[in-house]
């Protein structure tokens, strides 16, 4: 017999959830623009997405630093229930997300420094990093910096497709909990 009833769903503080799509905004705009800027060819709207690109990277690294701030005064809500290893997979993939969401951009910010100096935030403050300069040391942090971004791109879309999965396959409220959403209702089997 089954019986349904509405579960209270706790959810991320609402400056968590805030900070989480501000980020996830950031981030696919920065690997759109990193994708794009990097084919497109020299002119005036390489060299504006690249400034745009540079500008939002460090914004991104403020985004993990406020992220932990409000995760040490909000903590985090519990997770629906869920077999052990998926529970593993979605700590490894968080820790991964705030890893890459820092070394892509502070690897970015390090190499461009090296290189290209000076670094502004939107066109105007000078935020360069106080790096050895010249290509030959650009070079390898820009390697580091390219293949992390493509790692990161594969564990955003493994983050989202496993939240669209337990959204719309397994029907709990795994997203709920990073939404303003009402709460589904949960099928009970006895």
């Amino acid at each position: 017999m089954a019986e349904t009833r509405t579960a209270a769903t706790p959810r991320y503080a609402g400056i968590q959830i805030w900070i989480h799509w501000l980020t996830a905004l950031v981030v696919l705009g920065l690997i759109a623009a990193g994708l794009t800027m990097t084919r497109i060819g020299p002119g005036t709207l390489t060299n504006a997405l690249y400034e745009l690109h540079k500008s939002f990277g460090m914004i991104a690294v403020g985004l993990v630093v406020a992220r932990l701030v409000a995760r040490a005064a909000h903590g985090a809500p519990a997770h629906a229930p869920m077999p052990g290893w998926q529970l593993l997979a979605a700590r490894i993939s968080h820790v991964a997300l705030y890893l890459l969401i820092v070394i892509v951009p502070l690897s970015g910010w390090a190499a461009t420094s090296a290189c290209c100096a000076p670094v502004n935030l939107f066109w105007t403050v000078d935020m360069t990093l106080p790096v050895a300069r010249g290509f030959d040391v650009a070079r390898p942090i820009f390697v580091v910096h390219n293949y992390a971004a493509y790692l990161l791109m594969f564990v955003v879309l493994v983050h989202a497709g496993a939240a669209l999965q337990h959204h719309y396959l397994k029907r709990d409220d795994t997203l709920a909990r990073m939404t303003s959403g009402r709460p589904r209702k949960v099928g009970l089997t006895r």
